[in-house]
């Protein structure tokens, strides 16, 4: 158990961390590779992506196909589409941001297979369930939901820097776990751009900030903010009597559902997804 005031220094430094944005642009203006991934991923999903949004909200508002508006029929296949071409260019400033960071850790032998591609699409399917679910909660629905995705968008920003040092998903979903007041700082910039919009639009800001936050998250420190707090104060020798858990199990569901999806795949002759999800690493705990 951790005191509310160690808790309180670890969020903190994870929100100064996501604001860190001078070393962003630093690194995009050192970098030809990332200002060519950053150009194309603005042209698609702010200028394509978001305008086509824009237009189609605007002139076809009460259209509908089926009882489907117009929005949902055309909005939801370019978002597949985007999804598929942001991973490649999100994957490009991934790697250029590592290499530029090399010295700072090892990368281990990490090979991009289709069980571990199939286990990460499970895994998204059911956040995005557990956000909704959670969200429908009477009275306390909406604050735990945008809780619990703060922590998702802090996920987010980190998986490719955990899959660069080959950790399998129980032990990203841990990390995060254990370090919940780091992280739920780290994704709150995130969470308030895009929690209150459609699922649709704050697709596409999401992509827009992304890259950012990649870079951000390679160069993050887990630690608390300028060490020890004084306790001098009588408030703070309060809040210091009160403890939080080190570690809250917010993804337990997440990772049953996605266990049992994966465990009827395997039985009706997928790929082994279990074997990718619980897969140990030496790794862990060695970086953020």
């Amino acid at each position: 158990m951790g005191t509310i005031v160690q808790h309180g220094q670890y969020f903190i430094s994870g929100l100064q961390q996501a604001f860190q944005w001078i070393r962003v642009i630093s690194l995009i203006y050192s970098s030809p590779v990332i200002q060519k991934a950053i150009a194309k991923t603005i042209c698609l999903n702010g200028i394509i992506y978001l305008g086509a949004l824009v237009i189609i909200d605007t002139i076809y508002t009460d259209h509908t196909i089926f009882g489907y508006s117009y929005m949902h029929l055309t909005g939801y296949p370019m978002y597949m589409i985007c999804l598929l071409v942001n991973s490649s260019l999100f994957s490009q400033i991934a790697l250029e941001a590592f290499q530029v960071h090399a010295n700072e850790y090892q990368r281990p032998t990490t090979i991009v297979t289709t069980a571990s591609m199939i286990g990460n699409a499970l895994f998204y399917m059911n956040c995005a369930a557990l956000v909704r679910v959670l969200y429908w909660v009477p009275l306390i629905g909406t604050f735990i939901s945008f809780f619990v995705t703060c922590l998702l968008m802090a996920y987010y920003s980190f998986e490719y820097k955990w899959i660069h040092l080959g950790w399998s998903l129980d032990q990203r979903l841990r990390h995060v776990e254990q370090n919940w007041a780091f992280f739920f700082g780290f994704g709150l910039p995130a969470a308030l751009l895009t929690f209150f919009l459609s699922t649709l639009h704050a697709g596409g800001v999401f992509a827009l900030i992304y890259p950012g936050y990649i870079i951000l998250a390679t160069m993050a420190t887990l630690k608390p903010v300028n060490g020890p707090v004084s306790t001098t104060t009588t408030y703070l020798k309060i809040m210091n009597g009160w403890c939080l858990p080190d570690r809250i199990p917010f993804f337990w569901p997440v990772a049953k559902a996605t266990y049992f999806a994966a465990l009827l795949l395997k039985n009706l002759g997928a790929p082994n997804i279990l074997a990718i999800m619980s897969e140990k690493k030496d790794q862990l705990g060695k970086v953020v």
